[in-house]
């Protein structure tokens, strides 16, 4: 035996070991290949029919139906849909209700301030129509342009933002209008406390026909209620006729020297002038009066037109 006839055994090749597996089996592949001859198998499905027995289709039998027809048939509680449309009917116009609400009061604050207004209209005209002054038939349509005007002025204050065009013309409105009455009211009240004063004294110039005491006593009483009339008129109404009444008021002192010596002298031409210039004086101041009580009964005037004119722009 040669070398090359015989190979070492550890350079033989190395058994080959087949794995088996039960799937194989169960398949028909066997350890030997020998022939099986229970073992067949059958053509394959054709491509797309579903392999196994056909399965049942729950909807074969299923023919659509409409749904009113369904709801008819089944047990529906009418009385819970009412209810619920009930409530939805009452929310939608709960709804439209709030929605509306503001457009509402508009409308009634606007239809508020129209009537105030005109209530007012023609309370100004009446003013306007009249002689200022005379304060008899002017004070009762003072009082009720008053009222109205207030009126009109609270009104004013609530009108809402969308209105506010209307809320700054009525608040003009009324505050002219009150104005005017304030203005009117003082030259009236002024007036009537400074008239007495203005009246020239009756004092008596014959010394034979009043004693001295009896003088004295005459001036000093109208002195003293001159006086404390003139210090007590408000400031800032018919400004030039109160400086006036405040130098007659200071001069007085001096005035009664002078007439009270004229008479102790038995010189009623003395008693006399002191008597003329007072008297002169006095109708200076009632000049004045008259003038001031024009030129603030122009500026009530000037104010009560401008409230009938706007008046007349609020009302269209």
């Amino acid at each position: 035996m040669s070398a090359t006839s015989r190979s070492p055994k550890h350079l033989a090749a190395p058994p080959r070991h087949r794995f088996r597996l039960a799937s194989m089996e169960l398949f028909g592949f066997m350890e030997s290949p020998a022939t099986v001859d229970s073992w067949t198998t059958s053509e394959p499905p054709p491509v797309g029919q579903p392999v196994g027995p056909p399965r049942h289709d729950p909807f074969a039998d299923w023919t659509p139906t409409e749904v009113a027809q369904k709801l008819v048939k089944s047990n529906v509680r009418w009385g819970f849909m009412a209810g619920i449309l009930m409530i939805a009917f009452g929310v939608t116009g709960i709804g439209y209700w709030l929605y509306q609400q503001p457009t509402v009061a508009t409308r009634a604050a606007h239809d508020e301030l129209v009537e105030t207004a005109a209530t007012l209209q023609p309370t100004i005209a009446a003013i306007l129509a009249l002689d200022l002054a005379e304060v008899g038939s002017t004070t009762s349509q003072l009082a009720l342009v008053n009222t109205s005007a207030r009126s009109l002025f609270e009104v004013a204050g609530t009108l809402p933002n969308s209105l506010s065009n209307e809320r700054s013309i009525a608040a003009e409105i009324a505050g002219q209008s009150l104005e005017g009455t304030r203005i009117l009211n003082n030259a009236y009240a002024y007036r009537s406390a400074v008239l007495p004063l203005l009246e020239a004294p009756q004092f008596e110039t014959d010394p034979d026909a009043i004693g001295l005491d009896d003088a004295a006593a005459v001036f000093g009483i109208w002195q003293t209620r001159f006086q404390g009339v003139a210090t007590a008129l408000p400031s800032g109404i018919m400004g030039r006729l109160g400086d006036e009444l405040s130098l007659i008021s200071g001069d007085l002192d001096a005035l009664q020297t002078r007439y009270l010596d004229a008479l102790r002298l038995d010189d009623p031409e003395g008693a006399a002038l002191v008597v003329h210039e007072l008297d002169s004086r006095l109708g200076d101041g009632g000049l004045m009066l008259i003038t001031e009580f024009d030129e603030m009964s122009a500026a009530a005037r000037t104010q009560f037109m401008k409230a009938a004119e706007a008046i007349n722009l609020l009302l269209g």
